[in-house]
């Protein structure tokens, strides 16, 4: 059965799977002036398994503005401690226009917290504002009991906990959200994304970040069936891969932020983001076109279990101007 956390991420994230945004606006901006900490760091309440239908969304008091039509890259770190209890921790950026209650765009993650543990999850991408209005951004989580005990659990949110505007407002930029849920046997190339860098820049920038779910257990989720399912863990590599294209669409070059590097996913831990990244991807002047492709290399180790790759604004892949 697909867990409570999955299901609230999914449902929480149900947007179109693709954005592009070029803008003639905006320079480079000091981080430091754009990092904004929780207001409200300390002790959390964590709901009871039973009530996993109707999460309860804690605003942690740290907010960013993206004005119309433009985009900026937000990158967030939820740091929590101190659990009683193993917690389902979402860990999420709302985007929402002047006095909206829906949402616009958003960012998401989510991670099973162990009890007694310093945790710190790292949810970060792309937002646009529509040219109809500024976006408010949010940091917000969600904080239930992964372990159905009896009696008050509780979780602390760190003050260093905050969500920062990275660059300001960003010249040139794509992104891909991972657009249906996947499970992976051995290899993937998860949300693709393409762009064409502008005239006159000779480096860009790119993130590939995805959430993976471990597959276990005598009765798994319909995804997992015919995976791999036995083992107490998944061994899941990643690698971020850009290629940069001639006209024809073939392969002129490629940068990787590094060889295929692995992380060990417990089933108690069961979800985990993996974030990858490169500051220098070179636009070389000797391929016949700008355009680039990139995703994120996903593999689950033959000896250990099958993982599924979360879709929608869970797992995407970023190339961007700064």
């Amino acid at each position: 059965m697909k867990s409570a956390l999955v299901a609230i991420l999914s449902a929480a994230a149900l947007l179109a799977t693709g954005s592009v945004a070029l803008l003639a606006t905006g320079s480079p901006a000091a981080a430091s002036d754009l990092r904004v900490y929780t207001s409200v760091p300390g002790s959390y309440r964590v709901q009871p398994t039973s009530t996993n239908g109707t999460p309860v969304f804690h605003d942690l008091g740290a907010r960013i503005t993206v004005p119309a039509g433009t985009t900026k890259y937000l990158s967030s770190k939820l740091i929590v401690s101190a659990a009683t209890v193993v917690t389902e921790t979402s860990h999420l950026v709302y985007c929402r226009l002047p006095g909206a209650t829906a949402l616009t765009d958003r960012l998401v993650s989510g991670q099973n917290v162990l009890a007694g543990t310093t945790t710190t999850i790292l949810t970060r991408g792309m937002i646009t504002a529509p040219a109809s209005g500024d976006l408010t951004c949010s940091l917000e989580a969600i904080f239930i009991d992964h372990s159905a005990t009896s009696g008050a659990q509780s979780i602390r949110v760190e003050a260093s906990t905050y969500v920062e505007d990275v660059f300001g407002v960003l010249p040139a930029s794509a992104q891909t959200y991972q657009p249906a849920r996947t499970r992976v046997d051995s290899g993937y190339y998860a949300a693709p994304v393409t762009f064409t860098a502008p005239a006159g820049v000779t480096s860009i920038q790119a993130i590939g970040d995805v959430n993976v779910t471990t597959c276990y257990g005598t009765k798994p989720e319909a995804l997992c069936v015919g995976g791999r399912l036995t083992g107490g863990f998944a061994y899941v590599g990643t690698q971020l891969v850009v290629h940069q294209l001639n006209q024809d669409g073939s392969v002129c070059n490629t940068t990787t932020n590094g060889a295929l590097a692995g992380v060990t996913v417990s089933n108690t831990v069961h979800h985990f983001k993996i974030n990858t990244w490169h500051t220098a991807v070179p636009v070389l002047a000797s391929c016949s076109s700008r355009t680039f492709s990139a995703s994120t290399r996903v593999t689950a180790n033959a000896g250990a279990e099958s993982i599924v790759v979360e879709a929608n604004h869970q797992s995407l892949t970023a190339l961007f101007v700064p």
